[in-house]
């Protein structure tokens, strides 16, 4: 359905490969990189959360004043399209959450990869029953896999072995880090952390 050209697929194209790639010169530069993975992964999933509708169902907004158009739309396209857009959305933040070691971050990233996997999986049944293909599932079917990969792989790798990834040059950051998580009420260890994460403001 839609124009496969549109200007809102071609940014969130664009800015989902932009994203990536910083993902991947934050490992390997390091802290120096944290603005702009924060910021550019931030953007990133309020845009799903806004416009995953659109994304989804390769539609403009104006595509919504075309009758022709919006009989086209079915219940399923317009509900799912937006959750879809929510699941994709957390999931962005999720992937922060592991590389910034922020506060709660394996609750997020488990929950985030379950809800990924639980959604595909209803998705996967819904065509099945259909038995056709779906161009409108096939579009949910490759960003979640491909951003649900750098979430499951952050999730599988060891913390010590993530923290010597993302932050090799800063000893004090992890050392600061694995002494508060085996001290979570310690209000030293906190302060400690604190001030070490400060280091890269």
């Amino acid at each position: 359905m839609g124009n496969n050209n549109t200007l809102i697929s071609k940014f969130e194209k664009a800015g989902l490969v932009t994203v990536i790639t910083v993902w991947l010169l934050r490992a390997w530069l390091g802290p120096g990189m944290n603005y702009t993975a924060l910021v550019g992964t931030t953007l990133l999933s309020v845009y799903y959360l806004w416009f995953g509708f659109f994304i989804f169902n390769k539609l403009k907004p104006l595509d919504l004043l075309r009758q022709e158009t919006t009989r086209k739309l079915s219940r399923f396209s317009i509900t799912a399209s937006i959750i879809m857009g929510v699941i994709i959305s957390y999931t962005l933040i999720a992937i922060l959450f592991g590389i910034f070691f922020f506060p709660g971050m394996q609750a997020v990233m488990v929950s985030a990869f379950t809800i990924l996997v639980a959604f595909s999986l209803y998705i996967a049944v819904y065509q099945k029953l259909r038995k056709r293909r779906s161009e409108f599932c096939t579009r949910y079917f490759k960003r979640a896999a491909l951003i649900g990969f750098f979430l499951l792989v952050l999730i599988a790798m060891p913390m010590e072995k993530r923290l010597s990834i993302f932050f090799r040059d800063h000893p004090g950051f992890i050392e600061a880090y694995l002494e508060y998580r085996q001290n979570p009420g310690s209000e030293e260890a906190t302060d400690r952390l604190r001030e070490e994460r400060s280091r890269f403001r």
